[in-house]
């Protein structure tokens, strides 16, 4: 996190709106703040996560990134005073209950320990516990913020949405597995045009198993390890740029990616007719690998694919949203 020089304390009314927006990774925990709207790109921190941590860990983790960030708010910008708004909006994996604050996450090797506990509720009670070692208005706001829970990919597709206003979008982060949202006029979307009723793909039947066997981290490394490609500390950023670099067996294994994504999302893009494919998460750098094979895979389906290098501020600005949503209706699709 650095200090925003541009930064203005005129820019900032009092009271100021402060939304400190927090998405929650496997591997990294990732925040920023967000001032009457406007994402401040000079508070943006990134740290490693504590998601196989204790869950006293984990949340004391949250906490401290609060604390920073709203430490970082008062040397840019001004002091907080008791008459200022502090939300606090976490992008979580699920399974999740968003609307109460409960973490369902188990066998998928982070956050386990937070299994059917609320985090909320933890998360004040541990700004309660740290008032008596940061007296004053910083935690007295934090302990009284409305704190709200959205899932990971859908705010990247509310974040996108921003960007692509009036399109219909298919959006997918790549990374450990594979996350989705449907949207259509700002609005995640599920039930129709095939679209399963959660709205989100990584349990659907593909060939022998599942999506998120298939188009996430393992699926890539599976596919690499039947061409003997494996070895001692090889990751998928690996084989990117050795296929980048002439390795024709690291190529097949982009290209055997792009041709089953396509072969998925085709029956997908068929009913639900998206204007654009928009992509976040670490797989989504290598798209120059395997977009030819995902557009003849989808053949007249083909649509424009956007790779967006800034996909941790759209998922922020996703965050933003769900606190114009008085009924939590952004952080679960909309079935229509």
């Amino acid at each position: 996190m650095s200090r925003n020089d541009s930064a203005d304390p005129e820019s900032v009314p009092s009271p100021a709106p402060i939304t400190i927006a927090l998405d929650a990774g496997g591997t990294a925990l990732k925040g920023a703040l967000i001032v009457n709207g406007q994402l401040i790109p000079g508070s943006f921190l990134t740290r490693p996560s504590e998601s196989q941590g204790a869950a006293a860990d984990t949340i004391a983790s949250f906490a401290q990134a609060c604390h920073d960030l709203i430490t970082y708010y008062a040397s840019a910008f001004r002091p907080l005073d008791y008459y200022d708004s502090i939300r606090i909006g976490f992008a979580f994996p699920g399974p999740f209950d968003y609307a109460k604050g409960i973490a369902l996450l188990q066998g998928i090797g982070k956050y386990e320990a937070l299994f059917k506990l609320s985090v909320r509720d933890l998360l004040r009670f541990e700004f309660q516990r740290l008032k008596s070692s940061f007296p004053g208005v910083t935690m007295n706001r934090l302990t009284a913020a409305d704190i709200r829970f959205g899932n990971d990919a859908f705010m990247f597709g509310l974040g996108a949405s921003i960007r692509f206003p009036s399109e219909r979008l298919l959006c997918l982060t790549l990374g450990t597995g594979l996350g989705s949202a449907f949207v259509e006029n700002g609005q995640i979307v599920a039930g129709r045009h095939g679209i399963p009723s959660s709205g989100m793909l990584f349990a659907e039947p593909y060939r022998d198993h599942i999506v998120d066997s298939y188009f996430g981290r393992r699926g890539i490394l599976n596919m690499a390890s039947k061409r003997g490609l494996l070895t001692d500390g090889i990751d998928v950023a690996d084989l990117a740029e050795a296929a980048k670099g002439g390795n024709t067996q690291a190529q097949d294994v982009f290209r055997e990616y792009g041709t089953k994504l396509g072969e998925m999302l085709l029956p997908y893009l068929s009913e639900f007719k998206p204007s654009r494919l928009v992509l976040g998460g670490q797989i989504s750098y290598s798209l120059p690998l395997w977009e030819r094979e995902i557009q003849l895979a989808l053949s007249r389906h083909a649509v424009p694919v956007h790779s967006l290098a800034d996909g941790t501020a759209a998922v922020f600005n996703g965050i933003e949203k769900l606190f114009g949503d008085p009924d939590h209706h952004v952080s679960a699709p909309i079935n229509l």
